[in-house]
């Protein structure tokens, strides 16, 4: 009875979070949209409110069902005015709160309804989580049949996915020793040795044939962890609406592309990332009306927030018609307050210096700059990169590229002192045999003419301690993390695999250089390289293969 009714409450609760998620988008429709628009809007906001309405009353939750009756009858009265959609929004945050202390309540006598009261401890297999919809293909996906999946369940079929890629690493693997080693036997029966090729040659069939079959199965696991992103943009709305009102501004919102998937598990660094990115746009990138007026702007700005998929990569960019970015008052603000950042990081990459401000009539705690460097960081953390653009009186535009997904990425294996590393592919711009006559000494270090330009050398093997001394190098990859570039000096390439993303233990620490682990086809545990911890470490002394 217990497990019935929480899947029961499950549903319940992922449905309203739904139908409040829908209400508020509603909502905001009342404050920009026109007369036709809004009708449509109070027509649709009332129906769901009168659906979550009735499914609080049925699950017993009395105090939900008033408000969400409360909020209905507002709706009704058809005089929505900003002061009114205002009060609705403040009702819509308290029945979230609802939501949110039924989902997880404190003790469980803390329940006060009849229906929370049957609550029983979750088991392992159906803990209390969030719920994906499971569709198949369809324009209406109401009509179309869905299942809900705890994305608990998900979580422990995408690991067991990368587990048995981990595995088809290591078979493939062992296959090719296999046959390298009879390749070498000569003191064995040629017919003997003939028969145990044939036999491996059709094993290595198999297993090729597993591959593909394994590879659709990696896209699909791979599908189910991933969300739209229409749901977090969404939320980004109430963010444009609440801080217009705060600083006496008028704001259109618009989003495009809202359908685009992401992995789940970047979710949370994606919105606080735009959630940050919009604020800023609303607060110091839109002017004020009488601003926006002086200039010949309509009184309105407007801020966009678009996805679109580009490879392996969700880029989502934000984009504000605001005053723009003023380069040169930029860098003369960073020569008087960050003297020490001159010279290493120039134009609009000081903005993701750490304190610097484009304010000029406020102190270090507001304006763009303040923030930007722990979006950054974060972002980069996760695999991804942040991109800025701007043109001074045009607005400016922040783009985000992040993976489609955080537990597999196609990496290159290299060697360095018979250490073997893995680096995410997205960083690599070019790996290369390095002649002596493309390398020139610059300020007490070697730098490598690239395409052009002089890209600093760093020695893994030495900035890794795995040589006590600068070892000849033969081979150089260049990396490119938001233009900047490092040209990392290697022994071998090993070729390219995809990889599982390990965490590091505990006991290791925060290696600088160094994002993760995982474990090749042969069972070695080696690291993954992190491109913009390396991109910043100082070049070192390095000697080439002459």
């Amino acid at each position: 009875m217990y497990g019935g009714f929480q899947e029961l409450l499950d549903e319940f609760l992922l449905e309203a979070q739904e139908r409040a998620d829908e209400v508020e988008s509603l909502l905001l429709r009342l404050t920009t949209g026109d007369e036709e628009e809004k009708a449509a809007a109070i027509v649709r906001a009332k129906r769901e409110l009168h659906t979550l309405k009735g499914n609080s009353g049925m699950m017993g939750f009395s105090d939900l069902q008033q408000l969400a009756h409360m909020m209905e009858d507002q709706v009704e009265a058809l005089d929505l005015d900003q002061p009114v959609v205002d009060g609705l929004l403040e009702q819509l945050d308290e029945l979230r709160r609802g939501l949110e202390a039924i989902r997880t309540p404190e003790t469980e006598e803390d329940a006060e309804s009849p229906a929370e009261s049957e609550k029983a401890p979750h088991s392992d297999d159906e803990p209390g989580a969030p719920a994906a919809g499971i569709e198949s293909p369809s324009d209406s996906p109401r009509e179309a049949g869905s299942v809900r999946v705890p994305f608990v369940k998900i979580d422990r079929l995408v690991e067991s996915q990368a587990e048995t890629l981990i595995f088809r690493n290591r078979l493939a693997d062992a296959i090719e020793r296999s046959m390298l080693l009879i390749d070498e036997e000569n003191d064995i029966d040629q017919e003997f040795i003939e028969r145990a090729r044939s036999l491996w040659e059709e094993v290595d069939l198999a297993r090729q044939a597993l591959e593909k079959t394994l590879h659709l199965l990696q896209e699909q696991v791979t599908e189910l962890g991933m969300v739209p992103l229409q749901g977090l943009f969404r939320s980004l709305g109430r963010i444009v609406h609440d801080e217009s009102r705060r600083e006496n501004k008028t704001v259109d919102f618009e989003i495009r592309g809202g359908d685009t998937p992401i992995d789940r598990t970047l979710l949370e660094t994606a919105g606080e990332a735009l959630g940050h990115l919009v604020r800023n746009a609303v607060i110091h990138g839109i002017e004020t009306p009488e601003e926006r007026r002086r200039t010949g702007k309509f009184k309105s700005g407007q801020v966009t927030v678009s996805a679109t998929l580009e490879g392996g990569e969700a880029r989502i960019e934000i984009t504000d018609d605001g005053a723009g970015i003023d380069v040169v008052a930029l860098e003369a603000k960073a020569a008087a307050v960050a003297p020490e950042v001159k010279g290493k990081t120039r134009g609009l990459d000081l903005l993701f210096v750490d304190g610097l401000s484009t304010r000029q009539d406020t102190d270090l705690g507001s304006g763009r700059g303040v923030g930007l460097a722990a979006v950054k960081k974060s972002v980069e953390d996760h695999g991804g990169k942040v991109k800025v653009s701007s043109i001074p009186g045009n607005g400016t535009t922040f783009a985000l590229h992040l993976p489609v997904t955080a537990a597999i990425i196609r990496s290159l294996l290299l060697e360095v002192d018979q250490e073997t590393y893995a680096l995410p592919l997205t960083s690599v711009a070019e790996s290369l045999l390095v002649s002596r006559e493309a390398v020139h000494d610059l300020n007490h270090s070697r730098v490598l003419r690239w395409r052009g330009e002089l890209v600093p050398l760093l020695d893994v093997g030495h900035s890794f301690a795995t040589c006590d001394q600068p070892s000849p190098r033969s081979f150089a990859v260049i990396i490119d993390v938001n233009g900047r570039r490092r040209g990392l000096l290697i022994d071998r390439l090993v070729g390219i695999r995809d990889i599982v993303v390990k965490g590091l233990d505990i006991i290791v620490g925060n290696p600088k250089g160094i994002s993760g682990s995982t474990i090749l086809g042969d069972g070695r545990v080696i690291m993954i390289l992190d491109p913009s911890a390396l991109v910043n470490l100082a070049p070192t002394v390095v000697r080439l293969n002459e």
